[in-house]
Order: C-alpha cells, then sequence, then structure tokens
C-alpha cells in the first residue's frame, strides 16, 4: 500500500505555530531554537511518526538555510570538497561550486543580468532557492493571467522545473520536474531605459533566507517581444481573491495569522533598508503548498515612463502624507498594514463604494479611514488605528505590529486549549462523546455587512498627481461617522 502524502494541514499548522511561539529568552541561538521545536514535534502524541517526520524534515530545511548565516552555528566539514558547512542536509559549497561550473552552458546574452545570476548562485543557501537563466522554450502551456501598472502576468509549466534537492552521492542538483509557475513579462524592459533591472536585482538578491518575498526562480526573455520575463513560483491566490472565496469561512486565528505574516514579512523588507511603496491585497500571495502568506512585486516606481512628481498606487493603500507631497518612508508602508488589518477582518474591500478619484484621495488626507464595526476585537482595532494613523511618527514599526499579533495569536491558542481542556473534562466525566463547534466564540468571523453590493470591487495600481497643500490629519470620532 502506497504511503499516503502529508500535508500541512490544519492540525500540522497548529503544532508548526505553537513550536515557534513557545519559543522564549531561554533559545538565544539558532541551533537552541531548532532543537526545542525538533523537541516539541517528537514529543506531540497528537502526531503520527508520518507527521512527525514530515515536520521535523521541513524544519530541517528552514534551519539550514538559516544557519549559513550565523557564525556562530557549528561546521561540518564537508567529505567532498573539504569545506567546512553549516548546512544539515547538504554542502552549501558544493552547491556552489556545481553551479559554477556550469557558468560556461548558459548566458541570457545581457552581461548584467548574467553577472547578476552568477553573484546569486554563489551566494546560494539551499538547492531550493537557485537563481537561473531559463530559456523560454523550457516554457509550455503560457496562458494570459492579469494586467499589472507595469507587467503582464501569465501562468505556464516550467517542463524541467526548478532545482528541488543536492544528491550528495552523485555530486549534482537534482530537478523538481514539471512544475507550475508564474511568468512576469516586465513591460518596455527591451528598452535601453535600466530602471526594469531595479525590480530584478532586488528580487533575486535582497530576500536570500528568510523567504519573507514571493520566490524567484529566475528570468528569461520572451524571443517575440525581446521582454525580460521574471519566473515566480507559483501562488495559488492573491489577498483580495482569497478574502472574496473564502472570507466566511476564516475564523478570527486564520485572518490574524494573515496578518501576522505580513508584518513579519515586511519587518524583514525593512530591515533590509527597502520601502515596498505599493503594499496592497493584490500584492500578498498565498501558497497552498506551505499554507504561508508572501509579499510580492518589488516594482517600486512602477511604470517607466511615469510622470515625475506623480504617485503610482492602489489609492486606498497610499499614506496620506504621500498625497500631500511628501516622500515614501517604511511608515508609509505601515499605513497600508492598517488599511489591510481592516480589509482582512471585515472582508471587505477598502472604500469599496467610492472611485479611486482626487475627492477620495483629499478625504483620506484630511482623516477619512473605513468604519470600525463595534465586534472587531478592541486590541486589533486600536492596533489598526496605529496603523493608519494621519502622523507617520505615530504608527508603530513592522516588528511591533509583528510582536503583538504574535501575541493575539497566542491568547487565541491558550484560549482553546483551555476549551479543550474543558470539553475534555466533561467527557471524561460523563463518559459520553461530545462534539463542538471548531468555530468557537474565540475564534468567530466578525464580518459586519455582509449584503454590501460594493463588498468586493477590486480596483489595481495605476498612476495618479496629487500634492495637495494641507497636512495630514486625523478625523475625529464625529466627523469618521
Amino acid at each position: 500500500m502506497a504511503t499516503q502524502k502529508i500535508v500541512l494541514d490544519d492540525k500540522l499548522k497548529r503544532v508548526w505555530d505553537k513550536t515557534y511561539l513557545s519559543l522564549d529568552n531561554n533559545h538565544k541561538t539558532i541551533t537552541q531554537r531548532e532543537e526545542y521545536r525538533k523537541s516539541m514535534v517528537k514529543n506531540d502524541s497528537s502526531l503520527t511518526n508520518n507527521e512527525k517526520k514530515f515536520l521535523l524534515d521541513e524544519l530541517q530545511k528552514i534551519y539550514d538555510k538559516l544557519k549559513i548565516d550565523e557564525n556562530s552555528v557549528e561546521k561540518q566539514q564537508c567529505n567532498n570538497c573539504q569545506n567546512w558547512h553549516q548546512a544539515i542536509q547538504y554542502c552549501e559549497f558544493c552547491i556552489r561550486k556545481y553551479l559554477e561550473n556550469n557558468f560556461r552552458n548558459w548566458t541570457s546574452g545581457n552581461d548584467e543580468i548574467d553577472k547578476l545570476i552568477k553573484e546569486c548562485q554563489q551566494k546560494a543557501v539551499s538547492p531550493r532557492h537557485v537563481i537561473e537563466w531559463i530559456n523560454y522554450d523550457q516554457f509550455e502551456n503560457i496562458e494570459h493571467l492579469t494586467e499589472g501598472g507595469c507587467a503582464t502576468i501569465y501562468t505556464a509549466i516550467w517542463k524541467d522545473g526548478c532545482y528541488d534537492k543536492w544528491n550528495s552521492e552523485n555530486q549534482m542538483l537534482e530537478r523538481f520536474g514539471r512544475r507550475k509557475v508564474i511568468l512576469k513579462r516586465l513591460n518596455n524592459s527591451n528598452s535601453n531605459d535600466a530602471h526594469w533591472f531595479q525590480e530584478v536585482t532586488l528580487s533575486f538578491t535582497l530576500d536570500n533566507t528568510f523567504n519573507s518575498l514571493a520566490m524567484y526562480c529566475g528570468v528569461t526573455n520572451d524571443p517575440s517581444t525581446h521582454d525580460y520575463v521574471l519566473v515566480l513560483d507559483y501562488y495559488d491566490d492573491d489577498l483580495r481573491h482569497f478574502l472574496k472565496d473564502n472570507y466566511h469561512s476564516l475564523t478570527l486565528l486564520k485572518k490574524y495569522k494573515v496578518i501576522y505574516e505580513i508584518a513579519c514579512n515586511l519587518n524583514e523588507i525593512h530591515r533590509q533598508n527597502v520601502i515596498h511603496r505599493d503594499l496592497h491585497s493584490g500584492n500578498v500571495l498565498f501558497s497552498a503548498r506551505t499554507s504561508q502568506w508572501y509579499i510580492g512585486d518589488l516594482g517600486l516606481s512602477g511604470p517607466v515612463d511615469k510622470p515625475f512628481n506623480s504617485i503610482y498606487g492602489n489609492l486606498p493603500y497610499v499614506a496620506p502624507e504621500v498625497y500631500c507631497g511628501q516622500i515614501y518612508t517604511t511608515k508609509s508602508d505601515i499605513f497600508s498594514i492598517g488599511i489591510l488589518m481592516w480589509e482582512v477582518i471585515t472582508g471587505e474591500t477598502p472604500y469599496g463604494d467610492r472611485d479611486h478619484d482626487t475627492d477620495l484621495a483629499f478625504d483620506i488626507a484630511s482623516g477619512y479611514r473605513p468604519t470600525i464595526y463595534e465586534n472587531i476585537p478592541l486590541e486589533y482595532a486600536t492596533l489598526m488605528k496605529q496603523c493608519w494613523d494621519a502622523n507617520p511618527n505615530n504608527r508603530p514599526h513592522a516588528n511591533i505590529i509583528f510582536d503583538k499579533m504574535e501575541l493575539l495569536i497566542k491568547s487565541l491558542y491558550e484560549e482553546m486549549d483551555r476549551q479543550e481542556s474543558f470539553f475534555s473534562k466533561i467527557i471524561d466525566f460523563f463518559k459520553s462523546s461530545s462534539t463542538k463547534n471548531e468555530d468557537n466564540q474565540v475564534i468567530k468571523n466578525t464580518q459586519s455587512n455582509e449584503n454590501k453590493s460594493e463588498i468586493y470591487k477590486i480596483k489595481t495600481s495605476k498612476v495618479y498627481t496629487f500634492n495637495f497643500s494641507i497636512q495630514p490629519r486625523n478625523a475625529t470620532d464625529e466627523q469618521q461617522a
């Protein structure tokens, strides 16, 4: 009988979350954190042996990448190249040497792109995170998906697929095989304007270890248009469409975890001194394979022909100070997080009944914000209002949002454990079976306006020209109402 494939379902995700959320100051090093989490998995009586093996393998993959950047981690000497490596499942130096030996077998035809790819490959931290030049004939079943402000998006099948694992016996990288991917055609990238190359560089170099961003596999070139095309891992949905299709089945816990993961990812982007500038629900992507959320689209500047002093973005998520002529900062991204928090907790599109025009932009600069319904949890609403404060200095940093969302998630898990313990005692007392509602009161749905016709009105980023001669402000309670 074939062994059933293990997937990261709600049960395993809960165990996974608990191993992370229970870490404390006693686990200071990467090795201590790794061993503690592995120990929790091994000692969890609710897991089968196959489930434990699956989680332990996933933990190893994560910590192998993290260890490579941690000098304090004990190293092992490779039997093949004699270098002292830090990963457990492979030797990162052997992988890099293998890639280097293959340099002569490919070229993009563009010296700058070749140089960038080679530099990325010489910093590869795992088999699964290798940037490549990919010949366009490797793709089949190419289908148009959507249009963006400066790119056209397709789905396709990559015939060979990305690198997947290191074969230490044969000293070679092995490929995944046929795999669905996203192709992002960078419009006008065949021009001499090097602006488009900014996104390629950031996409390939910004997130080598932490998986904060949508994962890029490499770059190709469409011979019919000569435009460069970024190749991304396939993502099942963006946040806006995910909420449209799944909101009524989302528990409060799952909504909190969406914001928790977005804040964690944004913190890593900010930690590397990069501002996103166009963070909205269409740029937050979900992978069913990993059950995680990722931030996408680092175009940053929008179309290359964008007028000087104009704004490129999805209007409801743009910070009010930007409308008033101030520059983007990391705190501008935090305003976007505040709007995303409202969108996730309510399921509605921000200002879904309004046109994206000068009037709406001016109202936002003057303090207009989405309605805070009375059944939105107080701690969450308080954090959300701090994020969209008119004064950027009053907005929290991304790591503060991450920490506060972690506390909210911990409190929900603790409440769930208490309720499970309570029901378990009742079952033991009466010696009978009992069924409880998984979506109980502490994780209830909080939507307040289910029949609103504009609830899922979707708009994309575009270029605006605003420069209001006012100081951004917060509306009073009376004005907001």
